[in-house]
């Protein structure tokens, strides 16, 4: 086989083709890979008669930062807290006061906690807890 300068000419277009291929993938497979997800744990409710003082820990597992967790109680009465956390990074709930009179110290209560994302879609979790004297 002959070795002309067409043949090195469609080698080096081809290889231009592949690398652009190959270029694009790794730039846009990125932005397609997103994860949304978190972890609650060390939930702790405590009562003192009028409030449900609320305490977790959260972490973001996943890559798109949360802006926001919102803390629902099956009983009723919700908050929401500001909480900034990047993927991996974990921060604290702490004595966050929900209203709510009629409840008992021993009470098994539901705590739904929601993640609000940067792009505002929502991933929740539900926890059940015994509620402790505060």
């Amino acid at each position: 086989m002959q070795v002309t300068t067409e043949h090195i000419l469609w080698i080096v277009a081809g290889l231009g083709v592949a690398g652009l291929v190959i270029f694009s993938l790794f730039s846009w497979m990125p932005r397609f890979m997103t994860t949304k997800d978190f972890t609650a744990y060390d939930v702790h409710c405590y009562y003192d008669g009028r409030y449900v003082h609320v305490f977790a820990t959260i972490k973001n597992t996943g890559n798109v930062p949360i802006k926001q967790i919102r803390i629902d109680l099956t009983v009723g009465g919700s908050a929401t807290v500001n909480l900034n956390l990047k993927g991996g990074e974990q921060g604290a709930i702490n004595d966050v006061k929900i209203a709510k009179a009629g409840l008992r110290v021993g009470q098994v209560i539901g705590v739904k906690l929601t993640a609000i994302f940067q792009d505002n879609s929502q991933k929740a979790r539900l926890v059940h807890v015994v509620l402790e004297e505060w």
